[in-house]
């Protein structure tokens, strides 16, 4: 069973989740995302339980969010959670809570409720997030053999430098800034970087000359988005690129 992300996420990859999985090499022991946002790819790829997980995320609502996750909190009275006015979510979010189940909600509120799923500013809609907390323990199970980390992407990418790992990386694109914790991103440094992996790698970025002069020593192919008719972030088409070392 393949399991959709609880989490949303501004620039989250769901729109071309298809075409990562095809690009995706067919073999590989560790698989590693060091931007894992809402972490459709990771969820998309459905990987095998002997596959070493690695997922990171330097803003601390994302991280916490799928340490909970993966710490399987009961999910007895969750009914409480159908059917919340817009009010009622507002209120929610704006309280301290102190169960796993509670501050997991109050997470998944904040990224699926606010403008743009960026997790700030108010809440504007109501997200029916009973149907995703009652799958918990298919999350929990399908994330048995993952570490969550909240680190410098560089660290989480030294650390798991092996020939056989598999490097699935969505870093913030340019003129993101104030959309992410960490939304300026040294894209030379992170060229750098990416030439020292010993396994494979695929990037995803913003089309622009500056990324593909930066980005000329790896396979670049070009890919647009389709608008996803909300106004707002991502509401209008934007052509990408996917760049691969192999």
């Amino acid at each position: 069973m393949t399991l959709s992300s609880p989490f949303c996420r501004v620039g989250r990859k769901k729109p071309i989740q298809f075409v990562i999985e095809r690009l995706a090499p067919k073999n590989y022991d560790t698989y590693v995302e060091p931007f894992v946002g809402s972490g459709d790819i990771y969820f998309k790829l459905n990987l095998s339980p002997t596959i070493k997980a690695v997922i990171n995320d330097k803003d601390d609502m994302i991280s916490n969010g799928f340490k909970i996750l993966k710490s399987n909190p009961s999910i007895d009275n969750i009914d409480r959670f159908k059917s919340k006015s817009i009010e009622e979510i507002t209120n929610f979010v704006k309280a301290s809570h102190s169960s796993p189940i509670d501050k997991l909600a109050k997470i998944i509120y904040l990224l699926c409720g606010t403008f743009g799923s960026t997790g700030k500013g108010k809440i504007y809609k109501s997200p029916n997030i009973e149907t995703k907390l009652r799958k918990i323990p298919d999350y929990a199970e399908y994330m048995k053999n993952t570490k969550v980390l909240n680190q410098d992407y560089k660290s989480v990418i030294l650390n798991n430098n092996t020939s056989n790992a598999f490097f699935f990386i969505d870093p913030p694109y340019e003129k993101s800034k104030d959309l992410y914790k960490d939304s300026i991103i040294d894209y030379e440094e992170l060229a750098i970087v990416l030439s020292k992996v010993k396994g494979k790698f695929i990037l995803t970025l913003n089309d622009s000359p500056d990324i593909r002069r930066i980005f000329n020593k790896f396979k670049i192919r070009g890919i647009t988005l389709e608008a996803e008719g909300n106004k707002g972030v991502g509401s209008s088409s934007r052509k990408e690129v996917i760049i691969k070392n192999y």
